[in-house]
């Protein structure tokens, strides 16, 4: 039975809970408080002096913390909620432990929450968010990072909205979004671009971003040209050369490579590789992408015992990195048929088992982010843009008439086409579920009739009853089936089987063929769960299919819906 509790007592409720949790942090604050001393020498420093002393030495882990310790202890004696939860979230930098540093941004969260500075949350949220995009972790990444947009939006703090939506762009690539991040990446390298004097590595990092971004959308002149000026700005300074050119370098051999330009591609990959530290996280990527394309440049040579190896390097260090670029899979399908064609099935069987693992890691987050982004950035944005358009307008009569005329067929476009895709939604929906009640394959009924077809009635008996058998031995899920194959396998000529499919089962053969195998699929789906975890590529083969695009275009054919529409409200069942 359900406890139904009145809104008096659920507001006291909450209340308790915000106070309790309150509580605890600061219980743990103060204890860390309690066994720290302020050093003699910094009795009588104020809060500015400790914050420009732990600028000027934050590299030198020992010094800086005695620094921020003693802001704390400062900032405890005196109150100032602001000052501590300033302090916890710059120790949290320093913590080891993943658990200690979250409950240290935690707790500068709670305590600035609501007092209406500027800074506070909205760092900590954002140091928060870049721990979990750093651990792959993007739905966590994208509602802290969401959290920061909506402080810095609000206090119009442009420098900090300009770096969170770099940040989302970050995630929106990491699932593959690479269409939506590129003008959020271009628009902070513009931005960066024009600030005096240029603050060298922000713009060097969005360099390297829009680079990235570039490449992946297929504009590979332009990820040259802003890996030429990257090369540039990192020429100046020799901590720069030695922090970046290593990654600069591996991203334009990457884009070399889709140029086709090989053996330039793997110098620039290799030297790159030399330079690149590969101890740092933010370079952990840059070191998987760097491994991947070199066993794609040796498939090219050919040499596939030296291509086994850089892919084996690529998943040593995914085992250890929860870091999934998801380009690299095609790694692991490389290794499967290499186990496969050397007859190592145990091998075989352990690559099949990490690429499943790859895919669910991805699919599971890519999932739920992209829903977020859409319901709590993106659609944001859009009425942003909308009511900014609105508010030129009102500033400007000249052409209004035109304009409103413009923006109500604009809406009446958008009314139309958001019915459409509801009606299309709901029409999915429904057919969806009605394979869903179908409790096992759908037979595809004879249509038994007398006329005559100009085929022998004996002949006819016999084809039919092949037929049959044909359907019930499932060999229809051999590859290249045609008129011609299954005449010879059941001993008929091609012009009296397609006359029998033709009548009795009402469509012509290819028909026929494609709808047995998405049949069969639709209740393998739903009956095998291992299945579901395939690519549609996998599922196709599966089912008989040459490719996935076939595949897809018989299944929406016979079902009326997409394929991965299928699979993914099928995946919405299971977690219920």
């Amino acid at each position: 039975m359900l406890l139904r509790i009145k809104p008096t007592y659920r507001l006291l409720t909450t209340i308790v809970l915000v106070f309790t949790i309150l509580n605890c942090y600061t219980s743990f604050g103060q204890n860390l408080i309690n066994s720290f001393t302020i050093p003699d020498s910094l009795q009588q420093s104020s809060f500015d002096d400790l914050y420009n002393d732990f600028s000027s030495t934050w590299s030198d882990t020992l010094t800086s913390k005695i620094y921020l310790h003693t802001y704390l202890k400062k900032a405890q004696l005196e109150n100032s909620q602001i000052k501590m939860a300033q302090a916890y979230c710059l120790l949290s930098h320093y913590c080891e432990k993943e658990s200690e540093k979250l409950r240290f941004l935690d707790l500068s969260i709670v305590l600035s929450k609501g007092l209406g500075d500027k800074k506070y949350p909205m760092q900590a949220y954002s140091f928060k968010a870049g721990h979990y995009l750093k651990k792959g972790r993007y739905t966590l990444a994208l509602n802290d990072y969401l959290k920061a947009l909506a402080i810095s939006e609000k206090f119009k703090d442009i420098e900090y909205t300009y770096i969170t939506k770099y940040n989302i762009a970050r995630v929106k690539t990491a699932i593959e979004k690479h269409e939506e991040a590129l003008p959020l990446f271009k628009e902070n390298f513009d931005h960066n671009s024009s600030k005096s004097p240029i603050n060298d590595r922000r713009y060097i990092r969005s360099s390297i971003a829009l680079a990235e971004s570039y490449r992946y959308n297929f504009k590979l002149d332009s990820a040259t040209t802003i890996n030429y000026k990257a090369t540039q700005e990192v020429a100046k300074s020799e901590y720069n050369f030695n922090r970046f050119q290593g990654r600069i370098s591996i991203n334009e051999g990457i884009n070399l490579f889709f140029k086709k330009k090989y053996n330039v591609a793997q110098d620039s990959i290799e030297n790159g590789l030399k330079l690149l530290n590969t101890q740092t996280a933010e370079n952990k990527k840059t070191l998987i992408l760097a491994s991947f394309y070199l066993g794609k440049l040796q498939l090219l040579k050919d040499n596939k015992a030296a291509a086994q190896n850089y892919f084996k390097k690529t998943d040593s260090i995914l085992q250890h990195e929860i870091i999934t670029p998801f380009e690299v899979r095609e790694g692991y399908e490389h290794m499967i048929t290499f186990y496969k064609e050397s007859n190592q099935k145990e091998t075989q069987l352990e690559y099949i088992g990490k690429l499943l693992r790859f895919d669910s890691i991805f699919n599971r987050e890519a999932s739920s982010v992209a829903t977020t982004l859409f319901k709590e950035f993106d659609t944001p944005a859009l009425l942003k843009e909308k009511e900014r358009l609105i508010n030129e307008l009102k500033g400007n009569n000249k052409n209004l008439n035109l304009t409103v005329f413009i923006l109500l067929f604009i809406t009446t476009v958008i009314g139309a086409f958001l019915f459409w895709q509801y009606q299309k939604r709901k029409s999915y929906q429904e057919k969806f579920e009605h394979l869903i009640d179908q409790k096992n394959t759908p037979k595809i009924n004879k249509q038994k009739s007398k006329d005559d077809i100009g085929v022998p009635k004996e002949v006819v008996e016999e084809i039919l009853l092949k037929l049959s058998s044909f359907e019930e031995k499932k060999h229809f899920l051999k590859k290249n089936i045609s008129t011609t194959s299954l005449a010879k396998d059941i001993k008929t000529n091609t012009k009296y089987l397609s006359k029998v499919v033709n009548h009795f089962k009402q469509k012509n053969f290819a028909n026929y063929i494609n709808d047995l195998r998405i049949n069969y699929a639709v209740h393998q789906l739903k009956t095998n769960p291992t299945l579901k975890n395939y690519t549609i590529q996998g599922i196709a083969e599966e089912m008989g299919f040459n490719t996935a695009e076939s595949f897809s275009s018989a299944f929406k054919k016979t079902t009326g819906i997409k394929t991965s529409y299928f699979i993914k409200k099928l995946s919405a069942i299971d977690t219920l």
